[in-house]
Order: C-alpha cells, then structure tokens, then sequence
C-alpha cells in the first residue's frame, strides 16, 4: 500500500512539474511574440567604441514614426548634423512626412523635402504627393497593397520638379512587389516607360542568409548576404526596417 501511495505521489508531482513547464513555455512565448517594438537604435563599430549611426522609432502598431539618422561635426555651422524622418498616421493611415536637417546645437530642423497622403477606402489606394522645400512636385505616387503583392506607380519629375503635373512630361514608373507567407519581399518588377526592358531584384531566403539578384541591368548581379535571427525577428513583426552587417553595426532594441 505504501509503496502504491508513493508512486501515487509521485505520478502527481511529475503531472503537476509537467503542467508547470508548459504554463512557463507559452507565458515566455506569449511576452515574446507580443512584445512591440519602440525603438531600434543602430551602432557602428569604430575601433574600440561604438558610435550611434541611426534611431528608428515605431508606434504599438508598428508604423515607422521617426528616423534620424546621426552626423558627424560641421565646423563650419559649428554644431553636429542629423538627418531626420518623421511621419504623422490617422487611423493607421500616413497623412504626412517631413524630411529635416538638424542642427542640434542651435535647436532647429531645416526642411528638405516634404510629402502629403490621401487614401481612398474604395480602391485601397495611397496617394503621396512629394514636393520640394519651396512646393514644386517631385513625385506623385500611388500604391495598392493586395494580399501578398504591391503595386506602385510613381509620375516623377525628379530632375525637374514643378509647380504643376504635367503627366506627358513624367518619367513613369511601375513597381510590382512579391511577398511571400512571412511577408518578404521575394521578387520585385520594375518597368521604366523610357526603358524596353524591365529592372528585376529576386531574393531567395533560407535558414540564416538569403540571396539578391538583380537582372535588367548591364551588371546583372547576384549578392548573398546574412540572414540573422534579429531580422527574422523583425520580419515577422512585419516591421519595415532592414539590419546593416553585423560584423560592423551593432542593435539595441526597445519595447513599449
């Protein structure tokens, strides 16, 4: 009998251990795949220290609110000089972005470019609208998102912005992007209407690399590059951000 009560016991600490490990296995997976990320700060490796490259920075949902981009000393200005993005949502649509130079010791971001959105609930389509410090168009682009392919086509008077679109006069481009079930970008399309050919960029992922080939060009191309387990991380909270090399930049990731 007593030997029968002991195994009892036993079977009833094991069962309960058991129950324990799988509560702390799906509470860890729970923190971890719920947990969002605020802010993604990018350090380059420089002899014996590090120094600060980039700072993204995300809302709960994970749109990309700000970016800067650090500097380095202008002796002229006499203060160091940042290259910032910032963009303003509206029931997670974009509504505007501003691209700004900072000189930070006199407080002040210079405007260098600036865009407005529009976006239709009917046909599911965003609109942006680029334009120059002093308001001449530089682009107008408009972009459908459809499951797992995007497509963009972009009315571009780069060289020569204006005052109005003048749509003969566009340089005209149309991209269509691939996706596939973990949202990466696999393949994208690009046509030129002053161009005979298409501009094509695959990509192929496996465990811990992936390849970019590029094929349209007079220097078709393929490049492999390290698939790290922190933009597999970042990928799969479809987050837009992608890592530089690691041998040479360092992350530091933020939660909200």
């Amino acid at each position: 009998m007593r030997r029968a009560s002991l195994r009892h016991t036993q079977w009833a600490l094991y069962t309960m251990q058991k129950k324990i490990t799988y509560i702390l296995i799906f509470l860890i997976s729970s923190v971890s795949f719920g947990q969002k990320i605020k802010t993604i700060t990018e350090y380059k490796k420089e002899s014996d220290s590090l120094v600060k490259t980039r700072k993204t920075e995300f809302d709960k949902t994970g749109n990309l609110t700000k970016e800067v981009r650090f500097g380095g000393y202008d002796g002229i200005s006499k203060t160091f000089r940042n290259k910032n993005r910032i963009i303003k949502y509206h029931n997670g649509n974009k509504t505007s972005e501003y691209n700004c130079e900072e000189f930070v010791a006199k407080d002040t971001c210079i405007i260098r470019s600036f865009s407005t959105y529009e976006f239709d609930p009917k046909t599911k389509i965003e609109k942006q609208t680029k334009y120059e410090t002093d308001s001449l168009i530089r682009f107008i682009r408009e972009v459908k998102q459809q499951k797992r392919i995007r497509v963009s086509k972009t009315n571009s008077w780069e060289f020569i912005p204006i005052k109005e679109p003048d749509f003969e006069k566009a340089l005209v481009l149309t991209d269509t992007s691939y996706f596939d079930k973990k949202n990466r970008l696999t393949k994208r399309v690009s046509y030129n209407n002053r161009a005979k050919e298409p501009y094509i960029e695959k990509y192929v992922y496996s465990k811990d690399k992936y390849t970019y080939q590029i094929i349209g060009t007079a220097r078709d191309t393929i490049l492999s590059f390290e698939y790290t387990k922190l933009q597999q991380k970042i990928d799969r909270k479809n987050i837009d951000y992608k890592l530089n090399s690691t041998d040479i930049y360092e992350y530091e990731i933020e939660y909200h």
